[in-house]
Order: C-alpha cells, then structure tokens, then sequence
C-alpha cells in the first residue's frame, strides 16, 4: 500500500501538467471559435429613479439615459443585441434630503454571463432636489377692454376667491400673485366666463413650473345700461325710382345701431327700437353711392356722439340677353387682285349684359369681321370676329360659327 501511494505521489506533478495542459487547450479552443470583443453599444439606456423622496421634487437632472461599453464572447453580445431593453440603469436617491448631487448610475447586466461592464457613460449624473411647497394667493380680477358709451359694470363674482399655488420652494417664492383676465369690450349685458388663472411675478410675467388648484374659475360681471340711455338701430328711408334698366343691390348703414339719450325716461321706455334717416332720393341712380344723412329726432332725444350716419347705396344693372338677326359679315385685310365669295354673308348674334346696353344694340352698330390677311386662293373655313361696342357686353353664340371663303383671282 505504501508503494502505490508512493507511485501516485509520484505520478501528481504529471498528472497535474496534463490537466493544466488540457484547460488551456480547452480554453484556447473556445477563445478561438467565440472570442472576447469589446463593443460599445449607442442604443440609449433611460435612468429609473429610485427611492425618492415624494416631498422632494427633481429641480435638474443632467441626463435621462446612459450608454454602455461591454467585454462578452461574440455569442453573448448576440444574445445582447437581441434582448438589449433587459438591460436596465437607475439613480437610487434613497436617504437624500434637497440639495444638488453626483450619483453613479447603476447598470444591471445580470441577465447576460459572462459579461464584464468596462464603461457608463457619463459616469456620473447630476441632479438637484427641492422640496415641494404650496401656499394659498387670493385672486386678482383684472378687467380689459371699454364698455360701450352709457353702459357700467358692477361688483364682478369670482367662484372661488383664492386658489392654492403647489411647486418647488424656489418657484412658489417667485409668484407675487395669481391673476384672472377679463375683456368687457363692446358688452352689454352682463357676461358669465370661464377665466384661466396666471401665477404672476413681481414684473408681471408668468411663473412657470407650479400647479394651481383651481386651473380656472368661473367670473360674472353684472352690466346695465344707464338711466335715460338706450340702444336703438337705424331705418332707412329712400324716396323716388332708380333708372330704369336698373336694380337695388344693398342698402347698409354705419354704423347700424346708436345710443340716445333723453332727460325723461318714460320717453326712451315708450319710443320705437329704431330711428328712421332723414329720406334718400334714389331718383334716376344708376351707380353705387355713399352719403351721409341725418337721424330723425322726437323732442327731448339727443343721439350720443356722432350726428349723422352713412349709408352705402348699391345699384347695379338688369342683366338680360338678346338676339340681333342679319348682321353682315365685313371683309377685311384682302389680298391685292384677289376676289371673294363667302357663304353666308350674315350671322345672328347672342348676346347679353346689361339691359340699358342691350336696347341700344342692332345690326347697324355691330362689326362682325373677317380677316383674310395673308390668304392666298383657295377655299378655307374661318371663324370671323366680333367688336361689341362695350365691355360689359358678352358674347354667347354666333350662327353659323364659321364661313365658308373661297378666294381666286
């Protein structure tokens, strides 16, 4: 027994030589088939915040992501790419009170072996907490705008008067006051809105980043019209007939409605809803015109501001059509000891426009023309022209739409 024992003590160095020998043939055979590569990986990782603190609020956080730099066997890194969202970051703020810090950020690669983590990038994040703050501000109503001339507004009623202004310390600090806006241009009745509220600083401008609670508030402003005043819109009153041939295409006043004022009420309470203007004479208009009028008053009524208004009168002609038979052809530009035979020698003419124009129109005042410039014999269908004597005439058919020219010497 103690030879065999003697054998194997002398036998281990061999043995041990061959094991080694073996690992580092085995490893080198895996080296070489699945190397080790180091590869840095530009897909972003986003950074989970741990442990805060829920009365702190993150004032500044100098990044959201990361990236990494990995040594792994070529086959893990195809595991990597395939599965890369398993690997994950965080910045743990367990413990840590307001205050500005640089924390590491922690990668787990515990899903991937074997792999070694060579580089983060940026190594260190940093980042600053506050503590949340809130503080209750009454709200100011502000008023925009001009009510109408013998209109006032009364005491406005604000749904809620006060509103609680929630954020970060240092921004909670800079609101001076809580603001609701509100334009009464041009109102005359009273206005029920929904107003937004600002948070304001002391120069006016908005604070940004803090919360309110309400966002909004509902404002009602009481509005009446003054004792003795009252709206009222204007008629207008024409006499005579436009031109004939003509029509009315619109009657405007400006401004359409004024304000009067009268010492006595009862006479605002009784008179009509509308002042008539003194008459326009359309007599023979046959164009668009603007004149300035007068209003006519009952005693003890005066008009508030201006006196007179302006109407906008807009006439424009009948539109008709008409047929005009037998109007000759005219021959025109023909060639030097050339003759002509054109069939037809007359067309009839649609025509339409306005109907003064049209009444006017025969085949005595109409130029029908056919220009045979630089023709030589032969025989040619041609489309002769037409001159209308106005522009605001059209043309719509002419019978036949060509002539048939045959020319020779």
């Amino acid at each position: 027994m103690m030879d065999f024992l003697k054998r194997v003590v002398k036998l281990l160095p061999i043995f041990l030589t061959a094991l080694v020998l073996a690992v580092i043939v085995w490893v080198s055979s895996v080296s070489s088939s699945d190397p080790n590569e180091v590869v840095s990986y530009s897909s972003p990782i986003p950074l989970t915040i741990l442990g805060q603190n829920p009365d702190l609020l993150i004032m500044e956080q100098s990044a959201t992501n990361v990236t990494i730099a990995l040594r792994a066997p070529r086959s893990v890194h195809e595991q990597i790419l395939r599965n890369f969202n398993q690997i994950t970051a965080r910045l743990n703020l367990s413990g840590l009170t307001a205050g500005s810090y640089e924390l590491i950020p922690e990668v787990d690669i515990s899903d991937f072996k074997p792999v070694q983590l060579l580089d983060v990038s940026p190594a260190e994040i940093k980042i600053t907490l506050e503590q949340i703050a809130s503080q209750t501000f009454g709200i100011t109503l502000l008023q925009t705008g001009v009510l109408p001339i013998s209109y006032e507004s009364d005491e406005a009623k604000l749904s809620h008067e006060s509103v609680e202004v929630l954020g970060p310390q240092s921004k909670v600090n800079e609101v001076m006051d809580v603001v609701a806006s509100i334009d009464l241009s041009n109102t005359t009745t009273t206005i029920t809105r929904t107003v937004e509220l600002r948070p304001i600083d002391r120069r006016g401008n908005v604070v940004d980043g803090v919360s309110l609670n309400p966002t909004s508030i509902t404002v009602e402003v009481p509005i009446r019209q003054l004792v003795g005043y009252r709206n009222v819109f204007i008629k207008i009153v024409t006499t005579g007939t436009i031109a004939q041939g003509y029509h009315l295409t619109g009657l405007t006043v400006t401004p359409p409605n004024v304000t009067i004022y009268t010492s006595d009420p009862a006479i605002a309470d009784n008179m009509p809803s509308f002042l008539d203007t003194t008459p326009i004479n359309l007599s023979g208009a046959y164009e668009d015109f603007s004149i300035n009028v007068d209003l006519q008053l009952q005693d003890g009524i005066v008009i508030v501001g201006n006196q007179q208004v302006t109407v906008e009168v807009g006439i424009d002609a009948i539109q008709s059509s008409t047929q005009i038979i037998g109007v000759p052809v005219e021959i025109i530009n023909l060639g030097q000891g050339l003759r002509v035979n054109i069939t037809p020698e007359y067309v009839d003419l649609y025509i339409s426009g306005p109907m003064n124009l049209l009444d006017e129109l025969s085949a005595n005042n109409l130029r029908v023309t056919l220009d045979l410039s630089g023709r030589s014999p032969g025989t040619f269908q041609l489309s002769p022209d037409v001159l209308l004597n106005d522009d605001e005439l059209r043309l719509d058919s002419m019978l036949p739409g060509t002539i048939e020219v045959v020319l020779w010497r």
